[in-house]
């Protein structure tokens, strides 16, 4: 990602490249739309770095963008639905903003699970109504997993340098881990998440997904910072905004302590993941680390006594107020919805949305079960949250364990679950991969893509206190370099052909038959 590169290509040629790899890459349907003005403005970057230099790192670099987030150009931001189709609001998000002011190039739309997977109990991780069925990359008909699951597709790829996704919760650590890219979700307050189509908007984040750790460094040293429209940004402790590369330069762990929290496993993991953890732990030992095994979270058995209906309440709540506040701020709404009521009654009344093939469950238990946000009993909740994610759960461990960090195999995800709900950030890095002889598995879901498979990658996950993002990414990186699990391992079973040099080559003939 590093500007250094763009000497030898312009940024018109890049996104020539990424979009005939679009183009080849159809059938996986990761990317939603693409932007119609994307190659006047590489041209307009492109003459702007000969004109007078570079912005910096991000200077002419095309990202995809989950189809959550606002824009005020000509892609729409629909959550994947019909439903909001042509809806604009005033202003775009702002973090877009701010990357178009460092440089980047908006390429599209990336597909994602429809409402953040928000909807209904019988649709499969990354359909869809207008962008389909996202595939996963490394077995054939694989389900993508997660709600970014084109952001993760598309990196997987090539289609694009690098793609925004969103995270309430598992939504970037899961399309990460199965198409065995780096998954990023910084502090929450880090990064601006104003005009994003809400779950939460006090849990939802706008993450990363890259082929590198060193690649969402850079990424979020141009996103991190304050925001007008996102009060969460405003007590960021940060002054000045680092730049987060210079963390991701060594491969030492000297000083760097590292706890297991074994009691968070709810069964044991597969052996394949269970042994490439422990190598994990022992590169990492081996680099420096102080490794703490069994860091017991204090209150865990009772944090999973509790029904998953009323570890989800809190969720529903705020979708019903959040998802109803963001509608009636839009300037253009041509389906006039204004709530989840109206969501569910346009959901169930258009033949696109596939209802009734594909539910509404989801929605109806929101309307349901969610609870007034201003009520004692959301307060208590809230409260609750925070002792199982608090002194209780992450931060009880890091404290009485003198902890930097906390890692878990990506399977095991109840540290992620509480990292959601506390906004700490979590980095999902390739870990390995299935053997030959895994039986495939398919998913319950229709059309029962499959779910573990030969050759599928997994992860593990790093997580820390808030704004130690400094230390996930050092963490991270310096694992990454030891292990080298990514370019060691195999690739997608199917990829694009197109490179940068096919473009160039290309261009070059059409130059030199213009000068005959």
């Amino acid at each position: 990602m590093n500007v250094r590169k763009l000497g030898l290509f312009t940024s018109v040629e890049l996104v020539k490249a990424y979009l005939a790899r679009i183009e080849e890459a159809s059938e996986f349907k990761a990317v939603l739309q693409i932007n119609p003005d994307v190659l006047d403005v590489a041209e307009s970057l492109d003459q702007e770095r000969t004109r007078s230099g570079s912005r910096g790192p991000l200077h002419g670099i095309p990202l995809l963008i989950k189809d959550n987030i606002s824009t005020l150009d000509k892609l729409d931001a629909s959550a994947g639905s019909y439903t909001l189709l042509g809806a604009k609001p005033h202003v775009e998000s702002s973090l877009v903003t701010k990357l178009r002011r460092a440089g980047v190039i908006v390429l599209g739309k990336s597909n994602m699970s429809e409402w953040a997977n928000f909807r209904g109990l019988n649709i499969s991780g990354g359909w869809s109504p207008r962008g389909g069925q996202t595939l996963g990359t490394y077995y054939p008909n694989s389900i993508p997993r997660g709600r970014s699951s084109g952001s993760a597709v598309g990196v997987s790829l090539g289609l694009s340098t690098a793609a925004l996704g969103t995270e309430t919760w598992g939504s970037i650590m899961g399309p990460a881990e199965v198409n065995n890219v780096v998954g990023f979700k910084p502090t929450r307050g880090l990064v601006a998440t104003d005009g994003t189509i809400p779950i939460s908007s006090r849990q939802d984040v706008i993450g990363t997904l890259t082929r590198t750790v060193k690649d969402a460094a850079y990424l979020l040293s141009n996103m991190a910072g304050r925001s007008e429209r996102d009060e969460r940004t405003w007590n960021i402790p940060l002054h000045p905004i680092p730049d987060f590369t210079r963390y991701c330069e060594g491969t030492s762990f000297e000083n760097v302590s590292i706890g297991v929290p074994r009691n968070t496993w709810e069964g044991e993991s597969p052996r394949p993941i269970e042994a490439s953890f422990e190598a994990a732990l022992e590169i990492m030992r081996s680099a420096g680390a102080r490794i703490v095994d069994s860091a017991d979270l204090p209150a865990i058995d009772e944090f999973k006594s509790l029904n998953m209906q009323v570890k989800g309440i809190v969720r529903a709540s705020e979708f019903r107020r959040d998802i109803r506040h963001y509608l009636q701020s839009l300037v253009t709404n041509p389906n006039n919805v204004q709530s989840v009521e109206d969501i569910i009654e346009f959901t169930k009344s258009h033949t696109e949305e596939e209802y009734p093939d594909r539910d509404t469950a989801k929605f109806e238990w929101t309307q349901a079960e969610g609870v007034d946000v201003d009520s004692s009993k959301y307060a208590e909740m809230i409260k609750q949250e925070n002792y199982f994610g608090g002194p209780g759960g992450i931060l009880g461990a890091m404290e009485q364990f003198n902890l930097d960090i906390l890692t878990v195999p990506a399977d095991q995800d109840v540290v992620n679950d509480l990292a959601a709900k506390m906004g700490f950030p979590v980095i999902s890095v390739p870990l390995g991969f299935w053997p030959d002889d895994t039986p495939v598995q398919h998913d319950s879901r229709k059309p029962n893509l499959v779910k573990k498979g030969p050759g599928m990658p997994y992860s593990l996950l790093f997580v820390t206190k808030p704004y130690a993002d400094d230390m996930l990414l050092k963490v991270a990186h310096a694992y990454e370099q030891l292990a080298r699990v990514r370019e060691n391992g195999p690739i997608p079973f199917k990829v694009p052909h197109t490179e940068l040099r096919d473009v160039q080559i290309k261009d070059e003939k059409i130059r030199s038959s213009h000068r005959v």
